[in-house]
């Protein structure tokens, strides 16, 4: 059975007068003082600066710089806020796939379970049900995001196996175990009926949205998977050696890489798409838009094999060439993100850049790895 790790706050009663859900704008000093309470030690802030950080498109990242009443030295001088997006049309796509459900399910429920470094939660406000939550995080620091439109260089690329071995060998073949946990996404026909609907009905818009932006042959992949689209997710589900808890987005946006001897050299972030699935498919959406296409020929089956290695440091004796099958069928996991992201969230510029970016590198991993030929 499965064991809920409370952290913070996690939906039972709390002071009459302490929101554990605010705004941005509604947060001072003192709701910061309730909120780190168990780490402030009697202290109190004094002071809160709010600063905009990153570009999430679903959700709004807050940087927030404190100041306390004693500087004792060890109290954070900043720590980092997720709050629901202030854009309509990203809160109807958060509320229409769980994502703060399962963001917020991470946290609360999963976070002690995996080997991946993630970061240190402060306050965990859960309101989900009215699209209303709250996490205060450690500020990892120094560190720098990972950037997707430049890419990734190989060094970055070896942390990022890694890291997903950490993350799947921590919970390789622990599938019945995690789907005890409803607001988990596990593979069922339901599902790939639901998804296969979802990609029939969004692929056309993206068509139509980036014709300018992408090559006639990147843009015919959109109706060719969309006819295939079942067979894909069932050949995916078949091939897998053991299903573990996958992150669905594990891209460089969502990674963060220290700077410093006092950072983690790896921190993985946004945990909004997280579910129960194939681990290769998330070393090859990495890869496949991470690396660009003249590197990711050169060192890609080199990674897939120092993952493959990686996960024997929990216990998971499999080779390259058992991961490979399932490895070759997630090139098209980054394709698919872009064309069903492209049309739910709210669009921005950079947004645009991304997605194209992520849809031409993975076309052309698609037919390197010939999934054509394992599809048909």
């Amino acid at each position: 059975m499965l064991r809920t790790i409370a952290v913070g706050w996690t939906g039972h009663a709390g002071p009459v007068d302490f929101d554990p859900c605010p705004s941005v704008d509604a947060i001072d000093a003192r709701w910061m003082t309730r909120a780190l309470g168990g780490l402030a030690g009697g202290e109190s802030v004094t002071a809160v600066d709010a600063h905009p950080l990153g570009t999430g498109q679903v959700g709004e990242n807050v940087r927030f710089s404190l100041t306390w009443s004693e500087d004792r030295g060890d109290l954070p001088a900043t720590v980092v806020g997720k709050f629901p997006s202030r854009s309509e049309t990203s809160l109807a796509a958060a509320a229409a796939t769980d994502t703060y459900v399962k963001e917020v399910g991470f946290y609360r429920d999963l976070q002690t379970r995996v080997a991946v470094r993630t970061p240190v939660v402060h306050h965990l406000g859960d309101d989900v049900a009215n699209l209303r939550f709250v996490l205060l995080m450690e500020d990892i620091t120094p560190a720098s995001q990972g950037d997707q439109l430049a890419g990734a260089d190989v060094a970055h690329a070896e942390l990022a196996v890694a890291a997903a071995a950490d993350l799947h060998g921590s919970t390789w073949g622990l599938s019945g175990e995690l789907a005890e946990l409803e607001w988990l996404d596990a593979p069922s026909e339901q599902r790939v009926r639901d998804l296969s609907a979802l990609y029939r009905m969004l692929s056309p818009g993206f068509v139509e949205r980036y014709r300018e932006d992408l090559d006639a042959d990147d843009l015919d992949l959109a109706p060719w998977l969309a006819d295939r689209f079942e067979s894909w997710l069932t050949a995916i589900d078949a091939s897998t050696p053991e299903s573990c808890l996958v992150h669905n987005d594990f891209r460089l946006d969502n990674l963060l890489f220290g700077t410093g001897d006092d950072a983690p050299p790896i921190t993985v972030v946004d945990w909004q798409t997280v579910g129960i699935g194939s681990g290769p498919v998330d070393v090859a959406y990495y890869l496949g838009a991470g690396l660009l296409p003249a590197e990711r020929a050169v060192h890609e089956h080199r990674l897939v094999a120092t993952y493959a290695a990686h996960l024997g440091r929990h216990g998971v004796t499999v080779t390259v060439d058992d991961v490979m099958p399932a490895y070759r069928l997630g090139s098209a996991s980054g394709y698919v993100m872009a064309v069903i992201a492209s049309q739910l969230v709210v669009r921005t510029e950079r947004g645009d850049q991304m997605f194209v970016a992520m849809a031409s590198r993975h076309a052309d991993q698609m037919r390197t790895l010939d999934l054509a030929g394992l599809i048909g």
